[in-house]
Formats: structure tokens, sequence, C-alpha cells
């Protein structure tokens, strides 16, 4: 009877790792935090005066879960 028991933990412990592994597998990667440094960008102005533009990046948060686009 006890090792009966040990063999219901052990298949028990190999299902949880199982379902783990094709939960991990299946899911979406994180998108990794922008981190890169603004952007420069030479902008020529009217009369052939040149402008120097930084660009930043910037973060917003949004509720939209999915790339559909609205009309």
């Amino acid at each position: 009877m006890a090792m009966q028991r040990v063999w219901v933990v052990v298949l028990s412990v190999w299902a949880m790792l199982a379902i783990v592994a094709v939960l991990a597998w299946s899911a979406r990667p994180a998108v990794p935090a922008s981190t890169s440094a603004p952007q420069t960008v030479v902008v020529k102005g009217a009369h052939g005066k040149q402008r120097v533009v930084v660009l930043r990046q910037s973060t917003h948060a949004t509720t939209s879960t999915s790339a559909a686009v609205r009309g």
C-alpha cells in the first residue's frame, strides 16, 4: 500500500511539471523595456538653415490587447 502512494506522488509531481512546462512554453515572451538613447535628427528649415532635433521615445499605457485596427 505504501509503494502505491509513492508512485502516485511521483506521477502527480511529473504531471504538475508537465502542465507548468506546457504553460511556460505556450506563453508569449515579455516585451523588453526600451532603454535606447534619444535619437538625434538634423532637419533643414527655411533658407537652408539646419536644426538639430532630439527625439525621445515616449511610453504610454493602452487598454487595447489586440492589434486590430479600429474604424
